[in-house]
Formats: structure tokens, sequence, C-alpha cells
């Protein structure tokens, strides 16, 4: 039988109705439980029409509103990570850049994985550093060397490609010369070796199109890295003629504290606040950088450095490892005079 106008009418009103409530909320669970956090759509069967009669174009169009689900829910990237082989044991669903597993209390307990869409970064520490591996949609069972070490995850733009423009801007691109003048090269794509299209460690300023570009002073996205947005970069700062990698990277990426640019970051104030001095190397009296007495914070971003109240290395002197050191205590607020490396 044909359905009048104002059945079809209905029908509309009722799958936008409907519709909603084909979509479940969960992030983390397991084989006995889930719990609601983020939003997934539910893949289940329409019932057969013994159980449950419905008028065939209402049903198809039901389906129809939950494919159209679907497809958008598959925008956005989506990774599980699991604490056992094979998928298997508890089970947490990210669509979210997650600089610290321990906020879902996932830390170091990833044993295997499923990529459902996009291009993600895992890393063996918090803040993606460490150990980390590009994973791109699909199974891993097993992770040979990160098993147990996850602790940071994000998504990052899409893989190796040509830096061809294609007759287009190209979405990054690198000048030799402050102000965007000089020699140039286009980048599109993610490109862990600037070597490849002959300007590594060349950049001194850069245009972008559109997106967020992550530049590293190493290759592989290691060493220096800072997060550039759309818009005109006169000045690279601390990354100049040191550029190597480049990629894309989530857009909140750009409001992370970036205190990576030096080993060690020295603040006049407490809480990283300040005026800062970075560190790249021992230094036996910060009377020479005009930062003696000064520091009410700090942040080690590599290595394992002695601070020292005098200079020479002498005084009362601390070992301080890799963190952000917000307050200072007691015997070092704003009483360093040297620091040095020690491994």
């Amino acid at each position: 039988m044909a359905m009048t106008g104002s059945c079809a009418s209905l029908l509309l009103l009722l799958v936008t109705i409907c519709c909603p409530f084909f979509i479940l909320c969960y992030t983390v669970f397991s084989t006995d439980g889930y719990t609601d956090i983020s939003c997934h759509v539910d893949h289940s069967p329409l019932p057969p029409p013994e159980t449950a009669p419905m008028n065939r174009p209402f049903a198809l169009a039901l389906l129809c509103a939950s494919s159209l689900f679907v497809h958008l829910g598959a925008q956005a990237g989506e990774i599980r990570l699991y604490t056992d082989d094979n998928f298997k044991g508890r089970v947490v669903v990210l669509r979210d850049t997650t600089d610290d597993l321990s906020r879902v209390s996932f830390n170091d307990t990833v044993s295997s994985i499923q990529v459902d869409s996009g291009s993600w970064e895992v890393c063996t520490n918090a803040d993606f550093k460490g150990d980390c591996k590009t994973l791109e949609r699909g199974d891993y069972r097993s992770l040979p060397g990160m098993n147990d070490k996850i602790s940071s995850v994000r998504e990052i733009g899409g893989g190796q490609g040509s830096g061809s423009s294609g007759g287009r801007r190209a979405a990054l691109e690198l000048y030799a010369d402050g102000g965007q003048r000089g020699a140039s090269a286009g980048v599109n794509a993610d490109r862990d070796d600037l070597v490849d299209i002959s300007f590594n460690d060349r950049a001194s300023s850069a245009r972008i199109e559109h997106g967020y570009w992550q530049l590293c002073s190493d290759s592989n996205y290691r060493g220096s890295c800072r997060v550039f947005g759309p818009g005109s970069h006169d000045d690279l700062g601390s990354l100049n003629g040191r550029v190597s990698s480049a990629r894309l990277v989530d857009p909140r990426e750009e409001n992370r504290p970036q205190n990576d640019e030096g080993l060690v970051v020295l603040y006049g104030r407490a809480f990283l606040k300040g005026p800062g001095l970075q560190v790249n190397r021992d230094v036996s009296d910060l009377v020479r950088l005009n930062f003696n007495d000064q520091a009410g914070s700090m942040a080690i971003n590599e290595g394992t450095w002695e601070v020292c109240t005098d200079s020479q290395f002498n005084g009362t002197c601390e070992r301080m490892g890799p963190g952000k050191y917000e307050i200072l205590d007691a015997q070092l607020d704003k009483r360093i005079s040297s620091l040095r490396r020690l491994y």
C-alpha cells in the first residue's frame, strides 16, 4: 500500500525522534559491564518482522538513519586499547588526544590495539615522549616492544606523501630565510625526515595554509618540537635552521605548554611563569646569563641534571630528572647558580 503525504511526514518525525536512541555511550568496559562516557553507534540488527512488525518503508528509513550515524561517527579518529593480547580484557575507546593514560586508569596496561579510523601515535611516556610508534587503521593483536608500556596516545595527520602541491599552494611552506623569503619547500603530508626533500636544517620561517603542524629539530619527530597553526610565521624561534621533520597534529596540540624548546627551562616565578631561560648544555655560572638566583620553577625535558646553589656546581646540589617542577624546594628556590647534565 502506498504511503500518503501525512504518513511520510509522520515517518520523518518518528525517525528524527527514534534515531538518537540508537546511540549508546561508553568508553571503558569489560566482559561484565561498561562505563558510559563517549558516543558509540549500536550496530544491532533490526528485529525480524515476526517479533516486531514494522512498515517496510519505515524500517528502511530507520536503517538509513542508523547508517548515517555510523558514517558520521567514522569521520573522527577512534582507537581501542586492550589490557590483554588478542583484544581481550578491559578496553578503553578513545577519540581525543590523551597525554597521560593514568587519567583513564590505563597507564602501562595496553597489550593489543584496534585502530578503527585515523592514524594514531602511541608513546611509552606521558606527553608523547619516550619511544613512539604510528599506527594506521587495523588490528594489532600484540605489541612487541611496547607491551604494558604505553602512556600517551594522540591522533596525528596522514601518512607519508609527496611534498608536491599538485598546482595548489602547499599546506605547509618552509622558507630558508626569515619573513617567508629565500628558497622554499612545500609539504602536504607528514615528513619524518626533510632530507628527502633537500630541506633539512634549512627552515627559518613558514607559512601554513591549513592544519596545525609540529616541527621538530630531529628526524622522526624527535628532539625539540613546536606546534604552529595557520598563518605566517616570520621566525621559528629556537628551531631556526634546525627543522628536520614535520607532521600534522591535533589542533589542540597548539595549546599544550611548549616547554621542550630547551633540555631545561628555568622560569622566574613559580608554576612555570615569568621570564624563561633555555638551557641545552652545562652552565657553571648563571651570572653570565643574567639568571643567577632567579629561578622559581623549572621544566626538565630530557636527561638527569645536577642543580646547585653556587657557581661551579658547588653548594647545595640536587639531582633532578625529567618533569615539571612548578614549585622548587626552599633550598633551591631563587638560589640556583649552576647546573649540569649527568646523563
